[in-house]
Parts: C-alpha cells; sequence; structure tokens
C-alpha cells in the first residue's frame, strides 16, 4: 500500500450523482483543505431511477419530462453536496450520458464517454483520477471503469467500488476520516434526498470512516456481456439489501 497520492489536481468520475461524495468525500475534503483543485464529472445525471420517481411524484408512469426533471434535480443535489464539502459548485460537470446505458455504449463500442473523459482529462492534467472499478456489482460502475481506463492516463489512476468488494491485495491507499470529516461526509450525502427516500439507511452506511483505493485494473477490465450485465443486477440489489441490514445493526 502507498501513501496518499498528491492532491493538487483530483479528478473523480462518477457514474451518477452522489458516487462522488459516497467514495470520495474524504479525499475531497483533504483535496480542499490542501488548497488543491477538485473536478467532478457525472457521467449520468441518474435519471432512471423509477422507483424514487414513483414514490415522490405519486404516479406509476414516468415520463421523459418527469426524467428531465428528476435529472436536474439530481444536479442540484450533486453540487450542493460538493458544496457542503467545501469543494466549488462549478468543479461539478454533467456529461448527460443516459443512465443505465453505460455498458451497452461500451458493448457499441461508443466512443463519445472515452472522449468526453479524455477531453476533461487532458484539460485538468490530474495528479489523481478516483474512477470506479471493474469489480462493482453496477454495471454503470464497470463500464465507467472500462471507459475511465481508456482516456487516463494509468498512473494517476485509483479506483473505488461502491457495490460489492475488491480483493484487499488490490488496495493502493485508504483515509481515515476525522469524526468531523466522517460527519461532513455523512452530511453531504444526506444532500440526496432523491436516493435517500427510499433507501436512507443504504445510503447513510456509505459514510463510513475509512476510505480504500485500489490500483488500475487494466489487467483485468473489460467490456461484459448483456448477460453478465444481468446477473449482476442481482448481485447489486442482494449487495444493497445486506448492505441496509448491517447498517441497522451497527445502530
Amino acid at each position: 500500500m502507498s501513501d496518499l497520492p498528491p492532491l493538487e489536481r483530483v479528478l473523480i468520475v462518477a457514474p451518477h450523482p452522489d458516487d462522488d461524495v459516497i467514495s470520495a468525500g474524504g479525499v475531497i475534503q483533504r483535496a480542499i483543505a490542501a488548497g488543491g483543485e477538485v473536478r467532478v464529472l457525472f457521467l449520468t445525471n441518474g435519471e432512471s431511477n423509477p422507483w424514487p420517481q414513483r414514490a415522490q411524484l405519486r404516479k406509476w408512469r414516468i415520463t421523459t419530462a418527469d426524467r428531465e426533471g428528476w435529472a436536474a434535480l439530481r444536479a442540484k443535489e450533486a453540487v450542493a453536496g460538493l458544496q457542503l464539502l467545501g469543494a466549488p459548485g462549478d468543479c461539478a460537470h454533467f456529461l448527460r450520458f443516459p443512465d443505465q446505458q453505460l455498458s451497452s455504449m461500451a458493448r457499441a463500442d461508443d466512443g463519445a464517454v472515452r472522449t468526453a473523459i479524455e477531453n476533461h482529462a487532458r484539460d485538468f492534467r490530474p495528479t489523481l483520477a478516483v474512477v470506479p472499478s471493474v469489480f462493482d456489482f453496477h454495471s454503470d460502475h464497470r463500464a465507467a471503469a472500462y471507459f475511465s481506463h481508456r482516456a487516463i492516463e494509468t498512473q494517476v489512476i485509483a479506483t473505488y467500488v461502491v457495490h460489492g468488494h475488491v480483493p484487499p491485495e488490490r488496495t493502493r491507499f485508504s483515509i481515515q476520516l476525522t469524526e468531523t470529516e466522517q460527519q461532513k461526509k455523512r452530511d453531504a450525502i444526506g444532500e440526496h434526498a432523491t436516493q435517500l427516500l427510499l433507501s436512507r439507511e443504504r445510503f447513510l452506511a456509505y459514510a463510513r470512516a475509512t476510505e480504500h483505493f485500489y490500483i488500475p485494473e487494466a489487467d483485468v477490465m473489460r467490456v461484459e456481456s448483456a448477460l453478465h450485465e444481468q446477473v449482476d443486477k442481482v448481485r447489486h440489489a442482494a449487495y444493497a439489501i445486506v448492505n441496509a441490514a448491517r447498517y441497522r445493526a451497527r445502530r
């Protein structure tokens, strides 16, 4: 395990609004406190989120206009969460690729996502790029890992997992949050009210005292099949249930 990399310019790739503060709320605080810069790329706005939408809107059929409104709401939540951690609102960049479709884009060899990340990386020149892991159970995260590894120089990459586990021997570095940092991270997650609507316990469980980051994953990178994507949707759902139960047990 290596020391904490330089935090002068931290680039975070988030498949959805909330993945940034969940995965790297502590790193964001450390970078800002050290006088560094942070840039967050939200690949999607998380607009395909039907069950919370149905609960909040009190309707079964979700229209295109509903999804657009939800996307705008989630973008506002993302900016508020980053600002609570001390990052400027304009560090957030919303690329607006289709939610839940990143794996399909990877299978189609669609270069738009890679090009967008590559352009930001070239402009920002990150000293650390925090990107999703291929070990994550969520298909958008695995596809984001694939695109990120193709777009960013490997030596600055550290990966994170939100839904699942990475083999511990792949750990690159970890940071232990202070009580203040952990509470700020919890508060930043709390800004994502749309996600807490039906999954409050599960989301607040992500405000752990330690953040783990892993070595680049070019050695295990792949474009997954449609079948594998469907299988891991079940694994993702099961992981979410277990994670919420563990949070309840700790309280």
